[in-house]
């Protein structure tokens, strides 16, 4: 049997401390089946008292004029109301990871499946590149092959009729010729023909740029850049100024300073073909 006296207690306890609403709503909710029980079994029941119907009034004011209202308390019906909660919804709910079952193909995880698919995409890319490496350096090749001898021979006579003067197209390249000439004791041709050399060589390489109508200065300020290789053209056309403008004599020491450095400038201008 319940005592009267403890419920009036536990209920003031409760409305003294304002914030355990949810204290209180039980308190309404369990005493009508405590009741009923109690009447049920044939056992007498003592009526609550004033000062108990005071609280529990005092306790649903409260909960009526807060401005929260707890999602578990019925206003209107002053009881406590059903909360349905919904399960949170789960993406990957429903599938299984320890292995995907396809008819003909293995049993992986699906992170062995992601690895698997990344190393064929990666594998893919690199046979992309290699084909397409592979085919511009045919292509590469094939315009280089289809370079035709006559293509050769018009562009070497671009390149005679852009010297910067007039001089006679030789049987053979101008460094034979001017061997030839140096040989023979011909200095001031051989010369002409070293210088010829030179600046052809300097335009093959794409070190300067032969044009009607440019100096020999214009050539070396395009030289500028390469300082050695401008220092060895200065001091040919120098020497081939003094003789083919100037028509100063030629002895065989100031040409063989020019001579030997023919190997000095083939070394600069095959680093520049590299």
């Amino acid at each position: 049997m319940i005592d009267p006296q403890h419920r009036t207690r536990t209920i003031s306890l409760g409305i003294r401390c304002r914030t355990c609403w949810a204290a209180l709503a039980l308190i309404a909710g369990v005493a009508s089946p405590v009741l009923a029980q109690a009447e049920a079994s044939g056992e007498a029941v003592s009526p609550p008292t004033a000062e108990a119907d005071s609280a529990i009034e005092q306790g649903r004011e409260s909960l009526r004029q807060s401005w929260f209202t707890p999602p578990w308390y019925d206003s209107e019906r002053d009881a406590v109301k059903r909360i349905d909660l919904k399960p949170e919804w789960d993406l990957w709910k429903g599938w299984d990871w320890s292995g995907w079952n396809l008819p003909g193909m293995p049993n992986l995880s699906f992170l062995e499946w992601v690895a698997w698919i990344l190393v064929t995409l990666i594998l893919g890319a690199l046979v992309y590149i290699l084909a397409r490496a592979w085919l511009q350096r045919d292509r590469r090749l094939a315009t280089s092959h289809g370079t035709s001898d006559e293509d050769d021979a018009d562009a070497e006579e671009a390149r005679v009729e852009a010297l910067p003067f007039q001089v006679a197209r030789p049987a053979s390249d101008f460094l034979t010729e001017a061997e030839r000439c140096r040989r023979a004791g011909n200095y001031r041709d051989a010369i002409i023909y070293l210088f010829s050399h030179e600046l052809v060589s300097l335009d093959r390489q794409q070190c300067i740029r032969l044009s009607k109508g440019k100096t020999n200065r214009q050539y070396l300020r395009e030289l500028s850049r390469r300082v050695a290789l401008r220092s060895l053209v200065e001091e040919t056309m120098v020497t081939f100024e003094d003789v083919f403008f100037g028509d100063h004599p030629l002895d065989a020491s100031a040409f063989e300073r020019c001579w030997s450095r023919l190997p000095e400038f083939d070394q600069l201008i095959s680093q520049e073909a590299a």
